[in-house]
């Protein structure tokens, strides 16, 4: 037992040592695993739970991966306040991306009630996770996931020769003022300064220390999926109170924001734009799909193949496969 757990940890060491030295082959790995996932749904039986957890593997294994890379490169997250917020977050961005093979798998063991048990219990979790990283851990915005993918490329440049003749160096923000200064040790000589106001750098955190606007907009995006469920549990799935009241919550969580942007950081403004696109979800989510959306698209599909070259095949498969994204997918809460 002891020879067959030394083979063990003598291949996974290899394994961190390839990954670490390797980051470009590997993308095309994890690239390949992922799409796997595409050509397996409606090719085998209960393809949809199948391809699922291929998805949701191919998806954690970039995340580990990823972390293995920060740990050889000595790389940090960016925003991480602490110990409990890195583990808030890793719950949280596994969630992510099981959650909807956690999903099928309860339909398909116990039936409806326990899917809707199971959802309760996902997004309560994520709903604790996330007001925990927002109230204490001082994470003003909560990314989507919580844990990007890591940016490989921006690791593997060298770093300049001469840092003291960058022209941006660290920053921080004055508590009381807002003002951003430049630290003593990131002023670079006379001759290199353009002597334009500072901004923070993208990969410095921002923490802000007065705006309250910040966790109100959050906490409202946060419990919208919890509101979301509550109304589904009075008024049903197919009620517009269900579909116009998570709706209202998110116009308005996305309103306090954008009347705030010029205090938001770049991340906070690139996490704000997501969810703003995010917002065409809605064109694709029931009663509004079944009603409106349905037949335009597919008449739009229709159209598009039988009058662009090579675009039958293209436009049948989109046509027969919208149906049961929509069924599988396209929740409030998943956003």
């Amino acid at each position: 037992m002891s020879v067959n757990w030394m083979e063990l940890s003598g291949l996974y060491e290899k394994y961190v040592k390839w990954v670490s030295s390797n980051p470009s082959a590997l993308g095309d790995v994890e690239t390949a695993a992922k799409w796997l996932s595409y050509f397996v749904a409606g090719k085998i039986n209960k393809s949809s739970a199948v391809s699922e957890l291929v998805y949701s593997l191919s998806n954690l294994l970039v995340f580990y991966n990823d972390r293995i890379i920060e740990r050889a490169k000595g790389s940090v997250p960016c925003g991480d306040t602490g110990p409990v917020a890195r583990r808030v977050k890793i719950i949280l961005t596994t969630l992510e991306y099981c959650e909807v093979f956690i999903e099928l798998s309860a339909q398909k063991l116990w039936g409806s009630r326990g899917r809707w048990f199971v959802i309760v219990v996902v997004q309560t979790v994520k709903c604790i996770g996330r007001l925990i990283l927002t109230l204490f851990c001082r994470n003003n915005i909560v990314k989507n996931p919580p844990i990007p993918a890591l940016n490989r490329s921006a690791l593997e440049q060298p770093a300049k020769d001469n840092a003291s003749f960058q022209t941006e160096g660290p920053t921080v923000v004055l508590k009381r003022s807002g003002r951003v200064m430049r630290k003593v040790e990131g002023a670079p000589p006379i001759v290199a300064r353009n002597w334009k106001p500072l901004k923070h750098e993208p990969g410095v955190q921002i923490v802000q220390y007065e705006g309250r606007f910040i966790r109100t907009a959050e906490l409202m995006y946060i419990v919208k999926p919890l509101v979301h469920l509550a109304c589904i549990r009075r008024f049903g799935m197919q009620s517009w109170k269900s579909y116009l009241v998570p709706m209202a919550i998110d116009v308005a969580s996305l309103r306090i924001y954008y009347k705030n942007r010029e205090d938001l950081s770049k991340e906070q403004k690139a996490e704000l734009s997501r969810r703003c696109v995010a917002m065409l979800l809605y064109l694709l989510r029931s009663p509004f799909y079944d009603q409106y959306s349905k037949e335009k698209i597919a008449g739009l599909l229709t159209r598009i193949g039988n009058n662009v070259p090579l675009t039958g095949t293209i436009t049948g498969l989109l046509r027969s496969y919208i149906p049961h994204w929509q069924e599988t997918y396209f929740y409030m809460w998943s956003s």
